[in-house]
């Protein structure tokens, strides 16, 4: 079926051209073969039959000129014919011209009195006049009907080409060309001033499927291996498909980034854009096509999603600043131009939809103006929102959503459009405050403030304990209340993330805000750092939410809240944000290397599909969760301590949980520590010692992993098959050898940059831990005086004016952390320096510098592993004399 189809396509994509030679074209015809099809002579003059039947189509339309009427009232009139208009048999509207002269003239037999009767004959020749014109407009509805059904049933040839058509049929490059030419086309005559407007929503649909196989068509193109000779050897150029592409400056090579060149884009660009602009303010599903295709477009100048491998980092600075323009970043950049090139007029089209208009057109505005904003270096599109209160309607629309988003929590709820919606917003937003002037633009929005009057937040579900870790969970089509409260939570939490991040020259009002923002929804945060339970979804929660606080939640930001402070409120301000430290701390008991946890790792070793991706997204999650109390860890010493002598200590002097767990019966489960007690320092050791084990496990993976990408066809095709379920589960089997590659490559760069990831997060770790303990050691054997030394009183002031444990902010004494300090003896000095000095041996020392060789000097030129090692043995052999 689909070969006759695709025979059938291809004779229409012949040149219009009938060569009339001995008169034996019919033979001729015949006898060509399949290829003979696809000859494209792009030099002749000759049009294409599929351009030639657009031809036949007109795109003008006559309109009959509008009444002019003496007696009659025209509104009125319009009215009475919108009420005779019905569907005929042919589906078409028309009006029942043989009614309407009932209802005319039933009007006029009621008119009473002499003045009527001497007018009757004026009505009459009114009415017919009316009618004469209801006939015009019959015609003209007919005529509108016919050519959007031809127009329809183009569209639809041109979808059986571009799909039914196998590839060896029709080669990338000939695709693309036919694409152009159509494109070109169907834009030309729908972009004529004399185009009718009723044939736009047809030829929309038509331009979004042609863009969307030219998207296609381009990366398909450029997957294809291309045999560059380059200092005599072929280089392979794979791009698009997160394969290796060639490094720039490496080679100089100067090919087009697709067949049609990119002058032939830059065309289509304009012509979407001119589409855009002449639907006006009406037509908003027709500009919901025309944004897809924009969208599509762009995709085109997308970077792939490359493997990020030490290799790649180990070029310098200068190396990348003075490299060459890619193809990437040349048409990016030129396709920014353009669009920059229309001014106001388009952005006020886009904005406008993206903030009142269709739910779906409105999430495809909120997608294009993310995309551009991306690429907008000159931040023209962030300008014109922030100065046109566009940007405050959509922040203050947040708002107008609680109530809706309150409704989708319920166990049956209704249409999910609006958490989509939701969605889209939140993401541009989060777009825009990846930019240090977007993120001051939002605080200026007051976002953040919204976010935090918002109670859709404090609606949190019960959890459904369902499957080991979340990792069994049944798939539904309707996500379960949970799982939708997350889709609203994690969007929220980001965008604070994202604002902390970038908001440098106002982060502590950034972080005034967003402490706000924690505790209006504090009930919330407090069940999230318990963190019951261990899913995907409950951790992702965690690393986001802890992210926050440790940028969040410092000594100095209650000074930059917004709010007249008096001595209630501050002590009760204390308290939401001791809370929120001591839960942080409590979390490293729980994932700092805790048996349980770690299970997950040796469970479904051989699961395939989703549950692989899950436990990937798992393991990261953890050590992103770690990460982010070892930076909240590390700058309440820094924030909190004037110098060296006045540490603000965490921890207390005790390694028994490092001991506990390196001993013999490490299967036994460590007790959990209430986060009300005090952590001992066992935990930094027992963090540091399982990050390190971490590190060179993902370092081998991820050095496993880039050879196979090096060397994909030579992999076993058992190793291939299971690397492709991981991407698709289901129908391997049926799919191509050249399509495995495909899907093998795509796993493989996931899976490099999700150990890239973890690496990054290990080494933060390593460090970390690193000066935590050094800072916490020098305290405890140099300016620590214990609790039983000869003036006990004296010392238990001093040792706890000079080396307070506590939270900075603490305010209930039955929760401070200054309470175990005060209770250091000698013998706990003394035992601290005879278990540090065990746990911290030769061995973990040259495992700590092996890590710095191999992974921090290429990542950076600044590395402070080696310095610590060497404080910290210091201190211990120190310690001993």
């Amino acid at each position: 079926m689909f070969i006759l189809l695709a025979v059938e396509a291809v004779l229409v994509l012949e040149d219009f051209h009938i060569k009339a030679s001995d008169g034996e074209g019919g033979l001729e015809d015949e006898s060509r073969s399949v290829s003979g099809f696809l000859h494209f002579d792009t030099a002749s003059k000759v049009r294409r039959k599929i351009l030639s039947i657009l031809d036949s189509i007109d795109f003008s339309q006559d309109i009959p000129e509008p009444l002019q009427l003496d007696f009659f009232d025209r509104v009125q009139i319009e009215q009475v014919i919108a009420n005779c208009e019905h569907k005929n048999a042919r589906g078409q509207v028309v009006c029942n011209v043989k009614y309407l002269h009932r209802v005319l003239v039933a009007e006029v037999n009621a008119l009473q009195g002499m003045a009527a009767i001497g007018q009757r004959p004026l009505l009459m020749e009114e009415i017919n006049t009316i009618l004469q014109y209801v006939v015009e407009r019959n015609k003209l509805l007919q005529c509108l009907h016919a050519k959007r059904h031809a127009l329809e049933s183009w569209r639809q040839l041109v979808e059986i080409i571009l799909t039914a058509c196998p590839q060896d049929l029709i080669q990338a490059e000939d695709r693309q060309l036919i694409i152009r030419d159509l494109l070109q086309d169907v834009h030309d005559k729908i972009l004529d001033d004399d185009a009718a407007q009723e044939l736009m929503p047809v030829v929309a649909g038509a331009v979004f499927t042609l863009t969307a196989h030219l998207s296609q068509s381009v990366k398909t193109e450029q997957k294809q291996p291309l045999a560059l000779p380059v200092a005599g050897q072929s280089q392979y150029v794979l791009m698009l498909d997160g394969s290796f592409t060639s490094s720039p400056g490496s080679e100089n090579i100067t090919i087009g980034f697709a067949s049609i060149g990119d002058s032939s884009l830059h065309i289509i660009l304009k012509k979407l854009l001119d589409f855009i602009l002449k639907t006006g303010g009406g037509f908003q599903r027709v500009r919901t096509h025309l944004y897809g295709s924009l969208l599509y477009y762009l995709q085109i100048a997308q970077r792939p999603d490359e493997p990020e491998t030490l290799e790649a980092a180990k070029k310098t600075m200068w190396e990348r600043l003075t490299a060459p323009e890619d193809v990437f970043s040349k048409l990016q950049r030129e396709n920014m131009a353009i669009i920059e090139s229309y001014g106001a007029a388009l952005m006020e089209v886009v904005c406008r939809d993206a903030c009142d208009g269709h739910e779906i057109g409105r999430m495809l505005a909120l997608a294009l103006l993310d995309r551009i904003v991306s690429v907008d270096k000159q931040q023209q599109w962030l300008l014109y929102l922030s100065n046109s209160g566009y940007l405050k309607v959509l922040v203050d629309s947040l708002a107008d959503d609680d109530l809706t988003l309150q409704s989708l929590l319920t166990p049956q709820p209704p249409l999910l459009k609006a958490l989509y919606t939701y969605e889209s917003k939140m993401a541009f937003l989060t777009r825009v405050a990846k930019s240090q002037q977007g993120a001051l633009e939002l605080l200026r929005s007051g976002v953040i403030v919204r976010l935090a009057q918002c109670q859709v937040y404090d609606m949190r579900p019960e959890t459904d304990h369902q499957g080991m870790y979340g990792m069994r969970d049944p798939p539904v089509f309707i996500p379960a209340p949970v799982e939708r409260y997350r889709q609203i939570l994690l969007p929220a939490l980001q965008l604070c993330q994202v604002i902390l991040t970038s908001s440098m020259a106002q982060h502590l009002q950034a972080a005034g805000q967003v402490l706000q923002f924690l505790i209006s929804h504090s009930d919330t945060i407090q069940a999230i750092l318990r963190c019951q339970d261990v899913s995907v979804g409950s951790l992702q929660e965690l690393a986001s939410l802890t992210g926050i606080i440790s940028k969040a939640a410092l000594p100095g930001v209650l000074s930059e809240l917004d709010i007249d402070v008096n001595e209630g409120t501050q002590v009760e301000l204390q308290g939401h944000i001791g809370r929120f430290q001591r839960q942080c701390l409590g979390l490293l008991s729980r994932f700092g290397g805790s048996d349980r946890l770690r299970q997950f790792k040796l469970q479904d070793d051989n699961a395939e599909g989703d549950r692989v991706n899950k436990r990937d997204e798992i393991e990261l999650a953890m050590q992103q969760i770690c990460a982010n109390v070892m930076e909240y860890c590390e700058s309440l010493m820094l924030q909190s301590a004037s110098s060296f002598q006045h540490t603000v200590c965490l921890f207390t002097p005790s390694l028994s949980e490092s001991t506990n767990r390196d001993g013999p019966r490490q299967d036994t489960q460590a007790p959990v520590v209430p986060y009300w007690h005090l952590p001992g320092l066992g935990i930094i050791v027992y963090l540091l010692k399982q990050s390190t084990s971490d590190f060179f496990s993902y370092y081998d993976s991820h050095r496993q992993s880039v050879n196979k990408l090096q060397n994909v066809e030579q992999l076993p095709p058992d190793e291939i098959k299971e690397l492709c379920q991981s991407v698709m589960p289901a129908g391997v089997d049926k799919i191509s050898t050249s399509q495995k590659y495909v899907l093998a490559r795509r796993r493989l760069v996931k899976l490099i940059n999700n150990r890239a990831k973890l690496l990054s997060l290990c080494s933060y770790i390593i460090e970390t831990c690193l000066f935590i303990l050094w800072r916490h050691l020098e305290h405890y054997l140099l300016h620590c005086t214990p609790a039983d030394s000869q003036d006990s009183l004296l010392s238990s002031r001093m040792s706890f004016k000079k080396g307070r444990l506590q939270d900075s902010f603490g305010s209930d004494p039955s929760l401070d952390f200054s309470i175990g300090l005060n209770r250091v003896s000698q013998h706990d000095i003394e035992q601290l320096q005879i278990e540090a000095a065990n746990s911290f041996g030769e061995s973990l020392q040259k495992k700590l510098l092996d890590i710095e060789g191999l992974y921090s000097k290429v990542r950076s030129r600044y590395t402070f592993i080696q310095a610590l090692v060497r404080r910290i043995r210091g201190l211990l052999r120190l310690s001993r004399t």
